[in-house]
Parts: C-alpha cells; structure tokens; sequence
C-alpha cells in the first residue's frame, strides 16, 4: 500500500530511527549520498532500494527518489525525523480506506539542541508527508494530519554543513538565472532573514534555543549571496 522515500544528507545517525519508525511501509526507498558500510547496517522488514544522489534540493529527490515507487501511496520524509506511533497508526489507516485523492499533511515538532521548539515558525509549520504515487483526479485534496512528525536536531556541525550545502545549491540556481549579489544582498537579507526568524515568527519566545536558530537561518542567507560573488569571480 505504501512506498516510503527517505531523504538522507548524511544524516547516517539518525537513519536507523528513522526507517525503524516506518517499519510499517510496504516499500522502502532511500535517496542520497551514502557509504556502502552506512547501507548495510539497515534493515527493514521491507525491501530497500538506493538512488544515489549529490542533490540537495528535496523536491528534485523526491520526484526522482518517485519513479521507483510501486504502491499506490508515497510516504516522503527525511532521515533526521521519525514517524510517531499514533501517527503511524492514522496513515495506516488512511492508506486502508481512504480513496488516493489526497494529500495529507502533517504538521513538524523540532527537537533543537536538546529543546522541542515551540515557536521559531514550527508553530506553523506545515508539510506534505502522504500523498497518492499517480493522480487520478484534476485536483487534489488537502487534508492535515493530526498527529505532529518529530524532527530532531543534528549536532551542530552537520546542521550546519546541511545549511551550507543548501545554499551552494540555491547560489547555482542564481547564478544560472544571471542574479548578481551585491551589498544589500551580502548585508541586509541576512540580518532580515535573522530578524523574521527571531522576531515575526516568534524565535524569541524559545531563548537561546531560538538565536542560535534564527543565527544560523541567517548566516545560510549570508552563505548563499557569498557564493554566488565568489561564481561570479570564478574562485572556488
């Protein structure tokens, strides 16, 4: 009934939690950069298959991570989060009776540096996690999950290295689309980006927990504006 793709970027730490969290699929595909010792210490009652993939952008790698997908319901999530019980238990429930003409949403708990954050715009946060493998109606519905997905926090150099790779990848996109950076770029979008994170979604209210956040949120805006000036002066 249901193929689960997980998105790994690294995240070789928190993979056996994750796809122990999704004993219950019927497939399993794992998608991204992994050694081949990494891979055979997973297990899963299921089989598992490998897409080998230096991207980082989810969207691409899950559409690609989709074509080898053979059940009827794609389960997509990355591998620093896990599913809980009772959720499990209500996408099984669906995935049982409900007609495959949904998409079904879920919303994220964040485990960061030891603390599940409350605000940091995870109080809103909201993300397709079920959804039909082939669209059999025009349009399709859109439902909300009610039990929360729990992300967990990599330490704080993966992190990090995560959010570097991200914005690596969105400077190539820039550069393709001929951006230029320039001091407002380098300057004001990070500490805007610092400023929405800490401050209009609420950051504040989660302490020290919340700066380092909203910190990093906006040094990746930083990063991002830096590489693309370094393409654009051919330095590596």
């Amino acid at each position: 009934m249901i193929s689960a793709i997980v998105i790994s970027f690294d995240d070789h730490k928190y993979l056996k939690d994750c796809i122990a969290s999704v004993s219950f699929v019927d497939e399993l595909i794992i998608i991204g950069k992994m050694e081949q010792i990494v891979r055979s210490e997973l297990q899963h009652s299921s089989p598992i298959q490998y897409i080998k993939s230096e991207s980082v952008d989810v969207y691409q790698m899950t559409q690609d991570a989709q074509k080898k997908a053979s059940h009827k319901w794609i389960l997509a999530l990355e591998a620093n989060r896990c599913v809980s019980n009772p959720l499990s238990q209500e996408i099984i429930e669906i995935a049982t009776n409900a007609h495959p003409s949904a998409v079904y949403n879920v919303k994220t708990r964040f485990n960061f540096m030891g603390k599940w954050m409350q605000y940091s715009g995870y109080r809103t946060s909201i993300s397709p996690l079920l959804y039909p493998t082939k669209v059999t109606d025009s349009k399709l519905n859109t439902n909300t999950l009610k039990h929360p997905l729990d992300e967990i926090y990599l330490d704080f150099d993966s992190y990090n290295e995560r959010l570097t790779k991200k914005a690596k990848q969105r400077a190539s996109e820039l550069f393709a689309r001929k951006k230029r950076p320039n001091f407002f770029h380098l300057l004001w979008k990070p500490l805007w980006e610092l400023k929405v994170n800490f401050v209009f979604k609420l950051g504040f209210l989660d302490g020290k927990e919340g700066f380092v956040f909203a910190y990093l949120k906006a040094f990746e805006e930083f990063k991002t504006y830096l590489f693309l000036w370094l393409m654009y002066r051919n330095i590596e």
